[in-house]
């Protein structure tokens, strides 16, 4: 049986709706979802697609009529159907109540086009109902009739705006505002104008926006345009590749699992950091005295070995430094032992083997422990239980010189102390300015355990231990004490 078009419901709101224009002619085939017709409803002007195959058999309602929803505005013939089949399908339909075209344009009746023939369609017939649909793009975007045809007119990107009508289709008046808009917007200090999406796309990714050139309305660069650039960018540095390296270098398991636990913490752990300088000259005495005193009986202390220990004790005194955040859980957990990392960088691989249990340690058992975790690495004797288990992680760049730096946290670990050079400097004493020796550290914390506060108090206590440095170098203590 032929199918008939009635005029669809485009709205929720929508009671009837006018005959734009017809995009096919009685005689010509129709394939799905192709657009048969242009509807202007009470929101806005759309494509009607045909929801079947067929030929057009009949055009009952003319362009530019406005018609109830639910009246037969065509019929299709199928495939193997004549025109006696046609014409019954017509005649099934209510003869005493024609279609009563409102508001129709002059000279535009809503008569029935093909003879003999003119039917109005309630909602009541019985027959399929046309399920409307808009019409996308080629990508895909959603716009009225008129939108895309005033965007054509404006070489205006579609791409570039956000639909507010149905189903997310763009309308004139969303093309009217973003021309309003692009006239109230002020050209760049060096004189690039760009439209509000492109000028959002290139700020998060960084481009100089002066060496794109806009094809948008006034010149401006669109989405289109950025995209264009970045292709172009693309490929030249593919092809530059070759000229501009002269090698690769196959990256370690080790360094391959640095990298993913980089990423990871600098994604997952919100870092913000704190930083003070530390006076070293008292630690110095204290290291200088306490080496005099052991003779050849102890391995040497050092800074390193005394930092450890300052981290020890920190560690102890404030056990929420010492602690993870645990995602699944929702919760912080607190460690038990303080296991302290040293960052070493060995033959151009960066490990971090951890002395373990430093609660309660005497400076000279941390320092026999970390020579030896040390001295393995050195040898890449290193076995994964010396990396296993880190609670809080020290970094030293001083032997480099470095002023000052921050390190990124080794999950799950909530904070990582970065060391910087000793060096002498200028120091404010009592009103008078002396030279001494200083060294700068960096703490790097993830929020989601400890804030500011706590940070602070906690680098404090290092900086107070480190100079004021005897209880460094007591021979143990008490965990907790």
């Amino acid at each position: 049986m032929p199918k008939q078009i009635r005029m669809p419901k485009l709205s929720d709101t929508m009671e009837e709706g006018r005959l734009i224009a017809w995009r096919k002619r009685v005689g010509d085939s129709v394939k799905r979802g192709e657009v048969i017709a242009e509807i202007e409803t009470d929101k806005a002007d759309m494509e009607f697609e045909a929801y079947t195959e067929g030929v057009v058999a009949q055009i009952v309602v003319e362009a530019g009529a406005t018609v109830p929803v639910g009246t037969l505005i065509a019929v299709l013939r199928l495939p193997g159907e004549s025109e006696g089949d046609v014409a019954a399908a017509t005649v099934e339909q209510p003869q005493a109540a024609p279609a009563a075209p409102v508001a129709a344009p002059k000279g535009a009746a809503a008569k029935p086009v093909a003879a003999g023939v003119a039917v109005s369609a309630p909602a009541s017939v019985s027959g399929e109902r046309l399920q409307p649909t808009l019409l996308a793009d080629d990508d895909r975007i959603r716009a009225t009739p008129r939108a895309r045809r005033m965007a054509e007119e404006k070489s205006i990107d579609l791409s570039e705006l956000e639909g507010t009508g149905p189903g997310g289709a763009i309308l004139v008046a969303d093309l009217e505002a973003y021309l309003a808009e692009l006239v109230a917007q002020e050209p760049e200090a060096d004189g690039t104008r760009a439209t509000p999406l492109a000028l959002r796309m290139a700020s998060d990714v960084g481009t100089d926006l002066e060496a794109v050139k806009g094809s948008g309305p006034g010149g401006r660069i669109t989405k289109s345009d950025l995209l264009a650039h970045w292709e172009r960018e693309k490929s030249l540095g593919k092809a530059r590749e070759s000229e501009l390296f002269r090698g690769a270098l196959q990256l370690s398991q080790k360094r391959k699992a640095l990298i993913r636990n980089m990423v990871r913490s600098k994604a997952e752990a919100p870092h913000f950091y704190v930083e003070v300088d530390v006076s070293t000259d008292a630690l110095r005495e204290v290291r200088d005295q306490a080496n005099r005193e052991a003779g050849d009986k102890r391995a040497r202390l050092t800074y390193t070995h005394l930092m450890i220990k300052a981290c020890a004790l920190a560690l102890e005194r404030f056990p929420m430094v010492n602690a993870t955040f645990r995602a699944e859980e929702n919760d912080i957990a607190l460690y038990e032992a303080i296991n302290i990392g040293l960052a070493v960088d060995v033959q151009d691989e960066l490990v971090a083997p951890t002395v373990k249990d430093c609660q309660g340690k005497s400076v000279w058992q941390l320092a026999e422990e970390a020579n030896s975790l040390i001295q393995r690495a050195r040898m890449r004797k290193l076995q994964p239980a010396d990396y296993a288990d880190g609670t809080f992680t020290i970094s030293n760049l001083g032997m480099f010189g470095v002023d000052r730096f921050y390190a990124i946290i080794t999950p799950p670990q909530s904070s990582i102390l970065a060391v910087s050079a000793i060096a002498e400097r200028p120091i404010v004493r009592d009103g008078r300015i002396e030279i001494g020796s200083l060294t700068t550290l960096g703490l790097s914390v993830d929020h989601r355990v400890l804030d500011g506060v706590r940070a602070a108090q906690f680098l404090a206590e290092i900086k107070r231990l480190l100079e004021t440095p005897r209880e460094l170098v007591q021979d143990g203590h008490g965990f907790g004490s």
